[in-house]
């Protein structure tokens, strides 16, 4: 007897390679609007509290310390004062430091679990069975995953960098005396508006970028279930190589 997996035509989620890469990021710029239907934008959510909510406490714990560490060594060891040491901390943790950190956690995390359940999914014929209802999985699995991920990233990021001015600058005047203040007071007279707006815009499609990535792995790439920690550490190398081009792209372009 033939099987629901015998009789379903391959479909988008099955093309191998770069094909399937780039179908998949089609279909998902082309298909926002379904995020507004209510499986998908429950889906959406579960994702974003999977990515972000999740990780809240983490990542402001370690943002605190990055701001921290770079606060003390920049400041104090190096004794080069407040006004350079919070342009080094600016462009260091605010700037790079801040989205790398939540991107790499994202991806260790949130990004190996997605991918683990959509390849299992699609090695099981869950995808074909989708199909068969009537029901495309890219709008089911794959967009809500990318959305979420962007929106995950910025709002990571942003706990990070809030973390990092708040708690590092608070750790530094308890423990190494740099005051409160004039911390502050020489952030917000550096700090532009338009650089909070490019790292928001940059963080968001970091996300879309890695949440493709991971949707790829799990649906497009060849997968098999006694191949997962070469097929993470694949997802792995290609997320860093992907932050690699966003971070260094971000600084040439946009600086």
């Amino acid at each position: 007897m033939a099987t629901v997996q015998d009789i379903a035509a391959p479909g988008p989620a099955d093309l191998p390679g770069f094909e399937g890469g780039l179908d998949l990021f089609l279909h998902v710029a082309g298909r926002i609007r379904q995020l507004g239907r209510p499986p998908v934008r429950a889906a959406l959510w579960h994702q974003v509290q999977r990515g972000a909510l999740d990780f809240a406490a983490l990542t402001a714990v370690m943002g605190a310390l990055a701001g921290f560490f770079t606060i003390a060594t920049v400041e104090v060891g190096f004794g080069l004062g407040v006004s350079l040491g919070v342009r080094v901390f600016q462009a260091l943790v605010l700037g790079q430091l801040a989205g790398s950190v939540c991107a790499l956690l994202l991806v260790a995390g949130p990004g190996t679990a997605a991918m683990v359940e959509l390849g299992l999914m699609r090695h099981q014929g869950e995808l074909r069975t989708l199909r068969l209802m009537g029901i495309d999985p890219r709008d089911l699995l794959v967009l809500p995953r990318v959305a979420g991920f962007a929106f995950a990233l910025f709002v990571l990021t942003f706990i990070f960098q809030a973390a990092a001015v708040l708690g590092g600058f608070a750790l530094a005047a308890l423990f190494v005396h740099v005051p409160y203040g004039p911390q502050i007071t020489a952030l917000f007279a550096t700090l532009a508006p338009a650089t909070l707006v490019i790292s928001a815009i940059r963080n968001l499609l970091l996300g879309a970028v890695l949440g493709l990535l991971v949707c790829h792995q799990g649906l497009v790439a060849p997968f098999a279930p006694e191949r997962m920690p070469q097929i993470a550490g694949q997802l792995l190398t290609r997320s860093l190589v992907a932050l690699v081009v966003a971070q260094g792209g971000a600084a040439l372009f946009l600086s």
